[in-house]
């Protein structure tokens, strides 16, 4: 058995929150305990890699009553986005170790961002996550508005979810995609990703507030990732609105793999490294031409594109 200075019976869990100088830890026995850390096995390490973020695996031991975090284990996936408003390029971890991604979109109040939506997939597919996508809010809108997204999503290769968790639509199909797994929600503030939740599991009685009404614009109810266990053992990690959503190592030349729906297409690239914008004889510029690509796909690949080429 693994010991820390003498200290035997050190316990597995994950991290399921931050609260201020405290985790909340889920030991693999069930029981959940808040947990401090022992800074000095963490010295050697560099700074960003001693924080500890939700989801991440560590060793923790028990010694009169008190919890503490000895270690933390390799993080098997990250789901990263570039720090904000740091002077030089830094990576701020969102949630380690999770294996599904579900990106949420709203289709009304606040109106769909499908910028917004192939960025969050982007980075699921950077960090090789199975993704599934959600269009949240079908009782507001005609299924002739939003059912095109959706094939356009679906031809892309993702599962599509419509919802609403007002009429409680899609709500099954939900849990039954992210069952038993560890699953990150993510999606822009007002989407409804605590109500879907509530859905799901009543009992988790998640705080869920309405859409600013001047501005459409959805107020922040989740301000750090929060991972909820639910009673059939999924692991759901609620995530906040992102303000900004900096992709992070992701080279110009690497995006065209992050959009599967290009992946076939560019081997009938007449040149070799195309990077689909100018360059004449292109498979994927052409299937957009032909309409067998999604238009705003593609603007999304373009936009995402130029950015990274400014950098």
């Amino acid at each position: 058995m693994k010991t820390f200075d003498g200290i035997e019976g050190v316990m597995r869990g994950q991290v399921l929150a931050c609260f201020h100088d405290e985790w909340e830890v889920v030991l693999d026995s069930g029981e959940t305990v808040r947990a401090s850390v022992r800074a000095r096995h963490f010295a050697d390490m560099p700074k960003e890699e001693k924080l500890l973020v939700a989801g991440d695996r560590v060793d923790v031991s028990e010694s009169a009553g008190a919890h503490v975090i000895e270690e933390r284990l390799p993080r098997e996936t990250t789901l990263s986005r570039r720090l904000p408003g740091a002077r030089r390029e830094k990576e701020q971890v969102i949630v380690a170790n999770a294996d599904t991604f579900v990106g949420v979109a709203s289709l009304g109040a606040p109106p769909l961002n499908r910028r917004l939506l192939d960025r969050y997939l982007v980075i699921a597919e950077d960090a090789e996550l199975a993704s599934t996508v959600v269009l949240n809010k079908t009782d507001l809108v005609e299924e002739s508005e939003w059912a095109p997204v959706a094939r356009a999503y679906r031809t892309a290769g993702y599962e599509v979810i419509p919802t609403s968790a007002v009429e409680l639509t899609g709500v099954e199909e939900l849990s039954a995609a992210i069952r038993g797994r560890f699953a990150v929600l993510a999606g822009p503030s007002g989407a409804g990703k605590s109500s879907l939740l509530n859905a799901i599991e009543p009992g988790l009685g998640l705080k869920v507030r309405e859409v600013n009404r001047k501005t459409g614009k959805g107020k922040h109810t989740t301000t750090n990732v929060t991972i909820f266990r639910l009673d059939d053992g999924t692991l759901v990690a609620d995530t906040p609105g992102f303000r900004e959503l900096g992709l992070w190592r992701i080279r110009p030349e690497e995006l065209d793999v992050l959009f599967p729906e290009f992946r076939e297409l560019m081997e009938g690239c007449r040149y070799r490294g195309c990077n689909h914008i100018p360059e004449p004889g292109c498979a994927v510029r052409e299937a957009v031409e032909r309409g067998e690509l999604d238009q705003e796909r593609y603007e999304s690949y373009v936009r995402l594109f130029e950015q990274l080429s400014a950098r």
